[in-house]
């Protein structure tokens, strides 16, 4: 459980209702708490460890105030998580929903952490987020457990609209054939082949690696061009008449 303490966006660096009617924090408790936010993370564990959860509704606090800065609630959430595990879910969950975009990714990070199960089904609902970063956090989620259903949707994630900016392939597309490709099915031969057509070349080499294990053929040599090595296999494809 310590990766939440640790885990990072693009900037380095009780239930949902007991929360919404809760007492205002005295100054003294949130402050100790703030103390705690402060600290380097292997002792921030170390303090919320030895503590359990008792500042955990003033992380909340902190979390889901919108006068702290980003880095702080992201931390605050973090903490929370850590501070009283599976039974956070609740909160974790509502900051799931929440309009500002690393809310929703810090509750998917930390979800994932401790109650996998929902954080499985968060990270599904979150790969059509309107926020690239969000969902490119749902892919790196769901690459834990990629069952048959996770693997359909994410092949239908990887040619919707929002995963292009101005008919240009963003990072995640090759980043969802990344995933797909580590344990290819065998019904999905035909699909990988006809990804070593895609315009994004980033996309092009994770397929072949999904061919390679679906065939059991290996055409590349030690530092070969991608594209030198995308015709060899689509003119091997041709030759054992599998369709591009």
């Amino acid at each position: 459980m310590s990766k939440i303490l640790v885990a990072s966006i693009v900037f380095a660096g009780l239930s949902s209702s007991t929360f919404a009617v809760a007492a205002k924090p005295s100054s003294s408790t949130l402050t100790s708490a703030m103390e705690v936010l402060k600290l380097p993370s292997e002792n921030r564990r170390m303090a919320i460890h030895s503590q359990g959860d008792k500042h955990y509704s003033h992380f909340i606090s902190v979390a889901f105030s919108e006068s702290q800065p980003m880095s702080l609630r992201w931390r605050a959430l973090m903490a929370a998580a850590e501070a009283r595990g599976e039974k956070a879910t609740p909160d974790l969950l509502k900051a799931g929903t929440h309009k500002q975009w690393y809310m929703r990714n810090a509750a998917l990070v930390a979800l994932t952490e401790v109650n996998p199960l929902q954080g499985q089904k968060l990270a599904m609902q979150l790969l059509k987020d309107k926020a690239l970063v969000v969902r490119s956090a749902a892919v790196n989620a769901l690459e834990k457990n990629v069952s048959s259903e996770t693997r359909d949707l994410l092949w239908e994630e990887l040619n919707q609209k929002y995963n292009f900016k101005n008919s240009q392939s963003l990072w995640i597309r090759h980043q969802i054939v990344e995933v797909l490709a580590k344990k290819p099915a065998n019904h999905e031969l035909k699909i990988f082949a006809g990804l070593l057509s895609d315009k994004d070349q980033r996309v092009q080499l994770p397929a072949v690696r999904g061919l390679e294990k679906l065939t059991g053929v290996k055409l590349d040599k030690s530092q070969m061009p991608v594209t030198a090595l995308v015709g060899m296999w689509k003119d091997y494809l041709k030759k054992e008449k599998i369709a591009l």
